[in-house]
C-alpha cells in the first residue's frame, strides 16, 4: 500500500511540474503583444540616378523609375528614348521605396553636366551594366 501511495505522489508531483512549466511558457501582456517596428530592421535602398534623363534604377529589384506625362512609372525595361550613361550616374541610398518622393531635392543637388552628349553605345553598355548589377545582387 505504501508503494501505491508513493507512485501516486510521484504522478502528482510530475503533473504539478509539467503544469508549472507550461504556464511559465506563456507570456502575459497587459496591452497585447509588443509591437515591433519595421524601421528597426530597415536599411536604405540602393539606387542609381541619371540626372540628364531623370531616371532612377533600383539595383535590388531591377526596376527603372521615370516620369511619364503626369505621373511616375516603374518598369523593368526602360523606353529607348531615355538615354543612360555611366558618366552621368549618381549612386544614392534612399530611405524610401519610391525614389521620386525626393526628386526635387535630387534634381537640384545633381544637375546634368553642361557638356554631356548622349551616346547610344554608352546607353547599351549602361543598361547591360544595370542588368549585371541586378543579377549579381540576386546571386549573392
Amino acid at each position: 500500500m505504501s508503494r501505491v501511495r508513493i507512485n501516486i505522489c510521484w504522478r502528482i508531483l510530475l503533473g504539478a511540474v509539467l503544469l508549472a512549466g507550461i504556464s511559465a511558457c506563456t507570456a502575459q501582456y497587459r496591452d497585447g503583444p509588443p509591437v515591433y517596428r519595421s524601421d528597426y530592421y530597415h536599411k536604405p535602398y540602393h539606387y542609381h540616378y541619371y540626372p540628364s534623363s531623370r531616371v532612377y534604377f533600383h539595383i535590388s529589384s531591377g526596376n527603372y523609375y521615370y516620369r511619364g506625362r503626369d505621373h511616375w512609372k516603374r518598369t523593368r525595361k526602360l523606353p529607348r528614348h531615355y538615354i543612360l550613361d555611366r558618366r552621368d550616374r549618381v549612386r544614392l541610398w534612399i530611405d524610401a521605396d519610391k525614389p521620386h518622393s525626393r526628386h526635387i531635392v535630387h534634381r537640384e543637388k545633381y544637375r546634368p553636366k553642361a557638356h554631356y552628349k548622349h551616346d547610344m553605345k554608352r546607353d547599351r553598355e549602361e543598361r547591360h551594366y544595370n542588368r549585371q548589377r541586378h543579377e549579381h545582387y540576386l546571386n549573392r
